[in-house]
């Protein structure tokens, strides 16, 4: 232990933050750029809130954008981790946070949730280069709070994008790097114009090849918002539209492919054993495999893409009246597209089809096929939010509605043999409905006037979910499910003098289970599965100083029902995620930071956690006969997947040299992840290894917010290669002397680089 913390404090990271001041504002303006503070930054959690978050202001976001995801962009912050299917931030990409995947992390866009209604994922490819229309990022870490949205769990992430521009310009970016990577965007703004009317937007353009073969990404994105500010309110109307054609990665890589100690013949060997490489039978994806190792991708088919389009339209309504202040949002997010896949060896029945006869009176075993998956789906909202102190107190409430429709249906593209199919023949077809109300209230005052603050919360959450069709496997999948939750939170906030604060806090936070938890699970979204409850405890300490600060925390994340996995399947062969009946993440988190010098400054930040599941049985399959053998394997207090017990980032940054008109800054940032098992039995043969990744930027910038910006990224310049994700299974051939187990990977890329030009004015 001692060895990673002195690793990651010599390697120090990120970086050196600087304040833009506009030093000519008109009063009419300040006052205008007040009410936002107080109706878009009400949602958010305050120093006072008693609760543990992380802000990051468009001036940082600014210094480390590279055309790369949010997931990317916010890695370094405390117990967050990230990864990307094509190994290089563009593309798909996703967060973990705690431990927690993003179906448990709660995202917003100026207050609208953005995690998908059905699978509660979260689709950062949908928005590319979205960053750059980004004014502040505030990641809460547990429960949260409910302001950022009814369906926080594990963590959330506010992104918002409304603020008071006061300048007019225009930026341009050009950026340019390895994976024949490329980045054209362009930003404007009109500043305040008469009567208090201001117009701002975004186009960009983002494309990469990917460092896995083929997980090549062509994004755009256009962001435009026009907005109407008087003295006490704002209105405001704000589009993003995205579009994806990413190239699929989902496999994975054989773990063991990414040992540079492995031989071909190894390879070979394990391929022989692989009924994903048709038993050694499938010699082009071996020979890519072995040719090319960490890069190989096991989707060849050229068109073998996910293409998808999102639209959002937000319309927030902002108003001081008296002393209150209200805030309503209409929205609507709308999307559809698919994704392609040539499939080889299907049989005619999963298509609900009959073999054709040949002339010969024989019958084909199986046929090859191309189809394309669809989600068409439209999200409709509302939300209000109310602030009002009440004498020596504040209250704080709100209401949200929202109505989602998603259409999955299934459509063959071509189908070899099958004579009377024509193209765009639908094979299943499917509805899921989901209306999600809530209301919260939220009271705070001083127990002991300037002292001790209490905080009290309560939130209740009722959510109707509905499925009517067929699914993909052609079974009937039809479901009515009713839940309601109730969501309390208590918190003190205690500030004994002007530099220390401490707190504490309880929360209970309820979860419903995903779609693909009812489509998958043997009881077809009966009893047998139960929603997600968390017991959240957080406690911490902060203390600063003019030119310093270091903040503790301790948390403890009690699950009752956590859905997990553990191996089993349903009776289409699908893994299925099994409520275990207790689980638990606790750990504590340390972060801190000092202006050494008025030219260095040093960030970083420190979690230890334990998670860990108290029993649950993993079932295994033996197919030593026609119809396996289930055996159970009882585990005790094994690890959860995907959550070290270690996760660090160290950041420095270093003004090299500056003038009155221009200067060059140097910033590092380090990041260490310890131990990641694939599964929840604790096996190391079931486990990515840690690594340690540096990245260095050199920025030349001017001292202005106008003129030319040239940043020169250099990711992971140590070359470590290492794997961020992946999967695994295991099954038995005549007991568990008889075990195999099959790792996939995701690896990231090694040394890279990126060039970004921005000229604005």
């Amino acid at each position: 232990m001692k060895k990673i913390l002195f690793i990651i404090l010599l390697s120090s990271i990120s970086t050196y933050s600087q304040n833009i001041s506009n030093s000519q504002k008109l009063d009419t303006i300040s006052s205008i750029q007040n009410l936002d503070e107080v109706t878009v930054d009400a949602l958010r959690a305050k120093d006072d809130t008693p609760i543990p978050f992380k802000n990051i202001v468009k001036a940082d976001l600014v210094k480390i954008n590279l055309a790369q995801d949010i997931p990317t962009l916010i890695k370094n912050t405390p117990s967050v981790l990230m990864h990307a299917d094509g190994g290089t931030g563009i593309g798909y990409s996703a967060i973990h946070i705690r431990g927690s995947d993003e179906t448990r992390v709660n995202v917003t866009i100026n207050g609208v949730p953005y995690n998908d209604s059905e699978s509660m994922n979260v689709y950062w490819v949908n928005l590319p280069d979205f960053s750059s229309s980004v004014e502040s990022i505030q990641i809460q870490r547990g429960v949260g709070t409910s302001t950022v949205g009814a369906g926080a769990f594990g963590a959330s992430v506010a992104v918002n994008t409304l603020g008071a521009i006061v300048k007019p310009g225009v930026r341009a970016v050009l950026g340019m790097g390895s994976f024949n990577s490329s980045r054209e965007s362009v930003s404007w703004n009109t500043g305040m114009i008469g009567n208090g009317f201001s117009f701002d937007g975004r186009a960009s353009h983002v494309s990469s090849d990917g460092y896995i073969d083929r997980a090549s990404s062509e994004l755009n994105s256009l962001y435009t918002s026009v907005a109407k500010r008087w003295a006490s309110g704002r209105m405001s109307l704000t589009t993003m539209l995205g579009s994806e054609r990413t190239y699929q990665a989902w496999n994975g890589v054989p773990q063991l492919a990414t040992d540079e100690n492995v031989t071909d013949q190894e390879i070979l060997d394990w391929a022989a054993g692989s009924s994903e490489y048709g038993y050694g039978s499938d010699s082009e994806r071996v020979t890519d495999l072995i040719e090319n190792r960490r890069t190989h991708n096991y989707y060849n088919y050229e068109n073998e893409v996910d293409d998808y389009a999102q639209n959002h339209l937000q319309l927030h309504f902002d108003q001081r009246v008296g002393l209150a202040d209200i805030a309503m949002t209409l929205y609507s997010t709308s999307g559809a597209g698919f994704y392609e896949q040539f499939r080889s060896g299907d049989s005619f029945q999963s298509y609900g089809l009959e073999a054709p006869m040949f002339p010969d009176s024989t019958s084909p075993e199986s046929t090859n096929v191309i189809r394309r998956r669809w989600l068409d789906n439209t999200l409709l909202g509302s939300i209000i939010n109310l602030s009002v102190p009440i004498k020596e107190a504040k209250l704080d409430a709100g209401f949200a509605y929202s109505t989602y429709s998603g259409d999955h249906f299934g459509e063959i593209i071509w189908m070899q043999h099958a004579f009377d199919v024509m193209p765009g023949t639908k094979y299943y077809d499917n509805v899921g409905n989901k209306h999600d109300m809530s209301a919260y209230s939220r009271i705070s005052f001083d127990l002991i006037p300037r002292l001790i603050q209490v905080q009290g919360e309560a939130q209740i959450r009722s959510v109707l979910y509905t499925s009517n069709g067929v699914d993909s496997d052609l079974q009937d999948f039809m479901f009515d499910h009713k839940m309601l939750f109730f969501n309390p939170k208590l918190g003190l906030d205690f500030k004994p003098s002007e530099n220390l604060r401490a707190f504490a806090s309880v929360a209970i936070a309820n979860r419903e289970p995903a779609r693909s938890d009812y489509l998958d699970h043997p009881g077809w979204g009966s009893a047998l599965i139960k929603p997600e409850r968390l017991l959240n405890i957080e406690t911490g300490f902060k203390t600063y100083g003019k030119k310093w600060a270091a903040e503790i925390g301790l948390y403890h994340m009690g699950y009752q029902d956590q859905l997990v996995a553990t191996g089993a399947l349903n009776d289409v062969g699908n893994v299925v995620r099994i409520n275990v009946p207790n689980s638990f993440r606790q750990g504590v988190e340390l972060q801190g930071g000092v202006e050494i010098s008025s030219l260095i400054r040093w960030d970083g930040n420190f979690t230890l956690s334990k998670n860990k599941i108290e029993e649950f049985d993993e079932i295994l399959y033996d197919y030593v006969s026609m119809i396996p053998t289930v055996i159970t394997i009882t585990h005790i207090n094994t690890d959860i997947a995907f959550s070290p017990s270690v996760v660090a980032a160290s950041m420095i940054g270093i003004k090299v040299w500056s003038n009155d008109k221009n200067s060059i800054n140097f910033e590092h940032a380090a990041k260490f992840v310890g131990k990641q098992y694939l599964d929840n039995t604790s096996n190391d043969e079931r486990s990515l290894p840690s690594y340690l990744v540096n990245d260095f930027v050199v920025r030349w910038s001017p001292e202005s917010e106008s003129g030319l910006s040239i940043s020169v990224f250099a990711n992971n310049i140590f070359n470590k290669l290492y794997s961020a994700n992946g999967w695994t299974y295991s099954y038995l051939y005549g007991g568990l002397d008889g075990m195999v187990t099959e790792n996939y990977v995701f690896p990231q890329a090694g040394r890279h680089g990126f060039i970004n030009i921005v000229y604005s004015f």
